[in-house]
C-alpha cells in the first residue's frame, strides 16, 4: 500500500488544496451539467451524434476530483482531532 501523500503536507497548504479543489470540482460540476443539457437538448431536436458521449466520458473526472476531495478532508480531520 501506497502512503499518503497528503501527510507529507502542512495543514495550511492542505486547506488551500481544498479550497481550490472545491471550487474547480463547482465549477466544473456546473459546466458539466450545462452540457448534459445541451446535449439532451440537441439530441432531441436534431438526434444523437458522436458528440454525446462526451458528458459521459467526463464523469469519471468529477468522481476523482470528489474523491480527492473526500481524501484531503479525512486528513484535515485526522489532524484536528
Amino acid at each position: 500500500m501506497s502512503e499518503n501523500p497528503y501527510s507529507k503536507m502542512s495543514l495550511e497548504e492542505l486547506n488551500t488544496k481544498v479550497k481550490t479543489l472545491k471550487s474547480v470540482t463547482s465549477i466544473f460540476s456546473g459546466i458539466l451539467f450545462v452540457l448534459v443539457f445541451a446535449v439532451v437538448f440537441l439530441g432531441i431536436r436534431k438526434g444523437f451524434s458522436a458528440i454525446s458521449i462526451v458528458p459521459v466520458a467526463l464523469i469519471p473526472i468529477l468522481i476523482i476530483n470528489l474523491g480527492t476531495l473526500k481524501k484531503i478532508q479525512d486528513e484535515i480531520k485526522s489532524r484536528n482531532s
